[in-house]
């Protein structure tokens, strides 16, 4: 083998070492954003063989052109593997070839001066020069992807809804700086190509600062993509912070309508007390006089006039009798037997509305839970533990729970998300003002939700 050929092996080698690093980079990024492990393997080992084999044909192909080809490729496997959220698969395969680029653009500039200082003043001797060379390429390598696996572990740190729907709208605008970028970066290359055609030699031999140019242009894509990510983020988590809101607003204003309208009954069942004399010597006389059809009258009149009372529970708080009740209610007409041990804190250094709307959320989940499994029940319990302050929810499944991996919280069933699974982070949020917190986990046929709450001393 000639050292031509030696040089040349040794540079495929290099390039189809340098893809299986990158394709365990790839694999490492997907896996916070597929369901099974195994799928965020595949796409690693699909993106190595798709550039390994673009790199290895023997067709002149431009770099763009094999960018564009894995983009697609790589985008198709990983919606096959995994189609739910599909707006977001574009998107990460779009980010992964930009990230490539990025790395490749930035590494050029180092690889510049490696080769100075390594093979290239080494001309003499070619074998020393040869063993150089691969010096130069395994640092080329590590600087490589050195700089990928920093653009992949700052993007996963900004990232963080990572489970979260991405929709087709907001695909186009954060994927809109991207298509800047790309265009850029093919500009880039038709120029450093139709020199080299048009000059014989490569334009970074005539101006070695094309190198600092292009990868300048490559640092300030990678901050680009990094501001729209953050951006979109922060879009994504005000847009949330403001449902929750709402949520609990609406809760504490139905909340405090109950209250009100209880209060009332409560005035009136006391105004009623001040007349029960008067009303009790009436049908005494009726009776004496032997008047009992008008005695029963009366006497049905006056019930009328009571206050519908539909407060079953007691638990030692308006709020949260009137809480559990209407639930009892919901429960009983979805065939849910309801078993409550519930109680108020006695040391009351904790606000009603607070717990009536983590009872709410946590029993409308349980209800919903429960009516679609074989022996529909559901038991809330309370308790106090020194100062911490417990509630327990107790529902049967027939399903099972599956967590978001960012909140460590089960996921909506519901279809639009959108608009649900704001409840359970609501009672998170509720839990962390008393500086507690929610746990939500599943024993077979049964999930139990406990909020914990430290009540001031």
């Amino acid at each position: 083998m000639s050292m031509d050929e030696m040089w040349a092996v040794a540079n495929t080698i290099s390039v189809v070492v340098g893809l299986l690093i990158s394709g365990v980079l790839v694999a490492r990024f997907y896996t916070p954003f597929v369901v099974k492990r195994m799928s965020a393997i595949i796409l690693g080992t699909v993106f190595f063989a798709t550039m390994s084999v673009l790199y290895v044909i023997p067709v002149a192909m431009p770099g763009d052109v094999a960018y564009i080809i894995g983009v697609v490729i790589l985008c198709t496997v990983s919606v096959l593997l995994d189609r739910r959220n599909a707006p977001q698969k574009i998107f990460l395969s779009v980010t992964v070839y930009m990230f490539c680029w990025i790395s490749d653009a930035v590494s050029a500039l180092p690889w510049t001066l490696i080769s100075n200082f390594t093979y290239l003043q080494e001309e003499s001797d070619m074998n020393k020069q040869f063993v150089l060379f691969i010096v130069a390429l395994v640092l080329l390598l590590l600087i490589e992807n050195v700089i990928l696996f920093l653009e992949m572990f700052i993007f996963g740190k900004i990232y963080k809804r990572k489970g979260e729907q991405m929709q087709w709208r907001e695909l186009s605008l954060i994927v809109s700086p991207y298509v800047a970028i790309i265009i850029g970066y093919w500009i880039c290359s038709f120029l450093s190509d139709a020199y080299a055609e048009a000059l014989g030699e490569y334009i970074r031999s005539s101006y070695p600062v094309y190198d600092v140019v292009r990868a300048i242009f490559g640092i300030v894509a990678f901050l680009a993509s990094i501001t729209v990510v953050y951006s979109y983020q922060e879009i994504k988590r005000q847009e949330e912070e403001a449902m929750q809101n709402a949520l609990v607003s609406k809760q504490m204003e139905e909340l405090s309508e109950h209250v009100h309208s209880m209060e009332n009954v409560y005035s009136d069942i006391r105004g009623i007390r001040h007349d029960v004399n008067n009303h009790i010597m009436i049908l005494g006389n009726l009776l004496e006089q032997s008047e009992n059809d008008k005695a029963i009258e009366y006497l049905n009149e006056w019930q009328n006039g009571f206050p519908n009372l539909k407060i079953s529970a007691k638990t030692g708080n308006l709020v949260t009798d009137i809480v559990i009740s209407e639930k009892m209610r919901e429960a009983e007409d979805a065939g849910v037997e309801f078993i409550s041990h519930f109680h108020y804190p006695e040391s009351a250094k904790v606000e009603s509305i607070d717990i009536g709307i983590i009872l709410s959320n946590a029993l409308s989940n349980a209800i919903r839970a429960a009516s679609s499994s074989d022996n529909p029940k559901i038991e809330v319990s309370a308790w106090t533990n020194n100062n911490a302050y417990l509630i327990q929810v107790k529902n049967t499944y027939a399903g099972k729970l599956v967590y978001d991996s960012q909140t460590s919280l089960p996921m909506t069933t519901k279809s639009d998300t959108k608009r649900h699974g704001f409840g359970i982070l609501n009672m998170r949020r509720i839990t962390e003002k008393y500086y507690g917190t929610i746990k939500l986990e599943q024993d077979n046929d049964i999930v139990i939700l406990t909020a914990m709450l430290m009540l001031p001393e």
